[in-house]
């Protein structure tokens, strides 16, 4: 069996990235998106693998899915050797003596007992871990047939506890339905999602040409905070007006790296940036400045762009446009992804829920008598 090191680790990587949000990166909301994951998946691990009174059994559960996920990492050492004889589907691929099959399990004496796996069982057990995101290699096979056996002798002996009848458990396994059958919906979606038609393909690339331009680009920047100055308002205003002087000069044609350094010396700082950014493409600047900088021709030059910590001048030294061949899996990923984000808005927003927050918001704690400080400060003048 795995160890209980492994079992939570696979447990934690299972939860966390199977929360749809997460796997979205949907920009705003991600932070607390995986924090709210972070929340619930720590609620769960509770009650794994702490609460020692009623859920021992769960912690089997995951050991199942922690051995399917070895066995499917494996390579099968086998691809060379002889082919296999033919193994019917009605043939059983495993055969475990003291276990009784079906609810016969719970018989005190079961040792004369024989249960019988075939190959189309066990077959759509992989065919479940494969559609879950856990595949399995031939290679892997045997060591998943034995955790399901050690999985079957622990049933026997959890059986005869009532431990599977108790509410917990049963919320428990409610949650681990949802999730799981979330999961294999999500998975419907990107397979059904993944390729985009040719037609598709160029229609996006015609209707976002600044997507898949590239610029050359150079930058004058300016440092709109100094912690040094004595007056800081001051030294932004006059770091505004610098940048102002700056943009007149560079919209002249004056060099860029000249500009760069005048600037620095007349406010007295140090080590100049270099001007050269290379080829960048839209995503990288900020929202605000794209439409300017890209709507540009070569040899451009940009107003000043106010940025949260600096004063910003592009110039645009070349510009081209991205051949589709050049860009066509980047599209076909950037449609699969709006996509599928939009398929999951669609089943999120037709559900409204309502939240009783007397019960959700957290009580506030209950400060205890305490002395003020002025009794306190009379105390100690006596």
């Amino acid at each position: 069996m795995p160890s209980a090191l492994q079992t939570r680790t696979l447990f934690w990587n299972i939860c966390v990235r199977s929360n749809p949000f997460i796997l979205l990166n949907t920009g705003k909301g991600e932070r607390s998106a995986f924090s709210f994951a972070v929340l619930k998946c720590g609620a769960l691990e509770y009650l794994i693998f702490m609460n020692k009174r009623h859920f021992p059994v769960i912690r089997i559960l995951f050991s199942f899915v922690l051995a399917a996920a070895i066995a499917g990492a494996q390579q099968s050492s086998d691809a060379n050797s002889t082919a296999a004889p033919v193994v019917k589907p009605e043939d059983p691929v495993i055969t475990i003596s003291g276990v009784c099959e079906g609810n016969s399990a719970k018989s005190t004496n079961s040792s004369g007992c024989t249960t019988k796996i075939t190959r189309e069982q066990f077959e759509k057990l992989t065919a479940g871990l494969a559609l879950s995101g856990q595949p399995v290699a031939a290679g892997g096979r045997q060591q998943l047939a034995q955790t399901w056996v050690d999985l079957l002798a622990y049933e026997k002996a959890v059986s005869a506890t009532g431990m599977e009848n108790s509410p917990e458990f049963q919320g428990l396994m409610e949650l681990i339905r949802l999730r799981t059958l979330s999961e294999i919906y999500r998975r419907n979606l990107q397979t059904k999602n993944r390729t985009p038609s040719a037609q598709d393909i160029d229609d996006y690339y015609r209707q976002n040409p600044t997507n898949f331009t590239s610029l050359r680009l150079s930058r004058i920047l300016i440092p709109r905070k100094n912690p040094a100055a004595a007056n800081r308002e001051e030294y932004e205003r006059r770091a505004l007006q610098v940048a102002n002087d700056l943009r007149e000069r560079a919209a002249k044609g004056e060099d860029f790296s000249q500009l760069q350094k005048e600037g620095y010396d007349t406010l007295g700082l140090i080590s100049p940036p270099a001007t050269d950014l290379g080829i960048r493409r839209k995503a990288s600047l900020l929202t605000e400045e794209q439409d300017e900088v890209f709507s540009m021709s070569e040899g451009g030059v940009s107003k000043v762009e106010q940025e949260p910590y600096s004063f910003v001048i592009y110039k645009i030294e070349s510009k081209r446009l991205l051949s589709s061949e050049e860009v066509r899996d980047e599209i076909s990923r950037e449609i699969s992804k709006q996509r599928l984000e939009k398929a999951f808005r669609e089943i999120t927003s037709a559900v409204h829920p309502e939240f009783n927050q007397q019960y959700f918001t957290p009580a506030s704690p209950v400060n205890s008598p305490s002395t003020s400080p002025a009794v306190l400060q009379s105390s100690q003048t006596h």
